[in-house]
C-alpha cells in the first residue's frame, strides 16, 4: 500500500465508524445509494470488517428524499471517491478490509470502554484513555453525542491525565423497549446522578469535571452536589440557563423551542423531524456532521435528545453555580453565535474567583478541537 492510499483508507474507515454508535443503538441503517457511488464494493467490504451494519438501499425518491440521511453520509460519499480508492481488484478489496481492521484494533487500544449498570436499568457507557493512577479529567459532553466528537481531547490529555467521556443515559445501549426510557427518567438529576456513579465505579477519586455546551449544566450540577468529589471544574462554550441575567443567542432560543416541541411525544417528535431534515440542514460542519447530526436519524433518537437536551436547556444554574466555590476555569469566544458568550461572563462573576478566557474568535464547535493552545490553557489551570 502506498502512504497516499493508507490515507485515504485511513479517512474513509473514520467515516464508517462516525455511524458506528448509531448501529450499535438501532442495527442495521440504510443510506441512500448514491453514498458510495465510487467504490461501492471497498465501502461496503470495510462496513462488514468494522461490523458497521451499514446499507445502502433507502429509497431515493425525490418526495422520500431525508436530509438527515444526506448528512448522516456525507462523510462516507467524500471519503469513498478519493482517486487512490478507485478501481479496487478483489485482491484489493479484501487488503484494505484487512487493514482497516487492524486500523479499528489499533485505534480501540489506544482506550478503555466502560459499561455501568444503574439501579433503573439504564447502561451507561464511557470511554477512558490515559494511566488509570493519573489525575482524572471527566468530559461531560453535550447530549446524545457519541464519544467520538471528544477523541481529539482523549488523546491530547492521555499522556498526563486519565481522562473520561462519558455517554448520556439513553443514548448508547440498544433500543428494544422505546418506554423504557421515559420510565428511567432524562432530566439533569438523573445525568448528574450517572456522572457520579460513574466515578464510584471507576474509582477515579477526585476528577476534573469538564463540561461542554450543555454538559456545562450537568458539570455544575455535580460539583454542587459532590464536591468532594470534585477537584476543579472547567466549561467550554457552556449553554447554560441563567434566567435574565445573560443573553442568549437566537440558536439557544429556537433550539430549546424546537425541542420542547420534540419533546411533547413520539408523535409529535416524528412529525417534527420529517418537517427538519424534508430540506437542506444547514451548519452541518465538515468531517464531524454524522456526529452532529445522529440525533435526527430517527425520530426516536430526536425524542430522546429533545428530553435529554431540553432538560440541560431549562436547569436554572444560578443557584448550583453560586454553590461552587472550587477552582473554575469559563472558556468562550466573542463571536459564538451559537451558546452566547454573556451566559459565560455572568457565570464567571456569579463563581468566585473563576478565571474567564475569551478568545476573540471562535467556533462552538471548536471546543471538541483541543488544539494546543486549548490543551495549554486547560494544564495550565489544572496545574496552579
Amino acid at each position: 500500500m502506498t502512504e497516499a492510499f493508507s490515507i485515504a483508507l485511513a479517512d474513509l474507515v473514520d467515516a464508517v465508524r462516525q455511524l458506528e454508535g448509531l448501529t450499535i443503538q438501532i442495527g442495521p441503517f440504510a443510506l441512500y445509494p448514491d453514498t458510495c457511488d465510487r467504490a461501492p464494493d471497498l465501502v461496503a467490504a470495510l462496513c462488514r470488517a468494522l461490523e458497521v451494519p451499514l446499507t445502502f438501499d433507502a429509497p431515493s425518491g425525490e418526495r422520500e428524499r431525508d436530509f438527515a440521511l444526506l448528512s448522516l453520509a456525507a462523510e462516507i460519499q467524500r471519503a469513498q471517491r478519493a482517486p487512490e480508492l478507485a478501481g479496487l481488484s478483489c485482491e484489493d478489496v479484501a487488503a484494505a478490509a484487512a487493514e482497516a481492521r487492524r486500523l479499528r484494533q489499533a485505534e480501540n487500544a489506544g482506550y478503555r470502554l466502560h459499561t455501568v449498570h444503574r439501579p433503573d436499568g439504564s447502561v451507561i457507557t464511557a470511554v477512558d484513555a490515559g494511566p488509570q493512577d493519573a489525575p482524572c479529567v471527566l468530559i461531560s459532553p453535550p447530549c446524545a453525542l457519541s464519544y467520538r466528537l471528544s477523541l481529539p481531547w482523549l488523546t491530547a490529555l492521555s499522556s498526563s491525565y486519565r481522562c473520561l467521556v462519558i455517554q448520556t443515559r439513553g443514548t448508547s445501549e440498544r433500543i428494544e423497549e422505546p418506554e423504557t426510557f421515559d420510565r428511567r427518567g432524562y432530566d439533569v438529576g438523573h445525568q448528574v446522578d450517572d456522572l457520579l456513579a460513574l466515578t464510584e465505579e471507576l474509582s477515579t477519586g477526585s476528577v476534573h469535571l469538564m463540561g461542554i455546551c450543555g454538559g456545562a449544566a450537568v458539570a455544575l450540577a455535580a460539583a454542587a452536589r459532590r464536591p468532594d468529589r470534585v477537584g476543579s471544574v472547567s466549561l467550554w462554550h457552556a449553554d447554560l440557563e441563567l434566567g435574565g441575567q445573560a443573553k442568549k443567542s437566537d440558536h439557544q432560543i429556537n433550539l430549546r423551542a424546537l425541542l420542547d416541541l420534540g419533546g411533547e411525544s413520539r408523535d409529535t417528535a416524528a412529525w417534527l423531524r420529517d418537517k427538519l431534515t424534508s430540506g437542506p440542514m444547514t451548519g452541518v460542519p465538515e468531517r464531524i456532521g454524522p456526529l452532529v447530526v445522529r440525533p435526527y436519524a430517527t425520530a426516536e433518537l430526536f425524542y430522546r435528545y429533545a428530553k435529554l437536551t431540553g432538560a440541560t436547556m431549562h436547569w436554572d444554574s444560578r443557584q448550583t453555580a453560586a454553590m461552587v466555590s472550587l477552582p473554575c476555569l469559563i472558556v468562550t469566544s466573542e463571536d459564538d453565535d451559537t451558546a452566547h458568550p454573556d451566559g459565560s461572563r455572568r457565570l464567571a462573576e456569579i463563581i468566585p474567583g473563576a478565571r474567564l478566557v475569551s478568545a476573540e474568535h471562535g467556533n462552538h464547535l471548536d471546543a471538541f478541537r483541543a488544539t494546543p493552545e486549548q490543551v495549554a490553557c486547560l494544564t495550565s489551570f489544572l496545574a496552579g
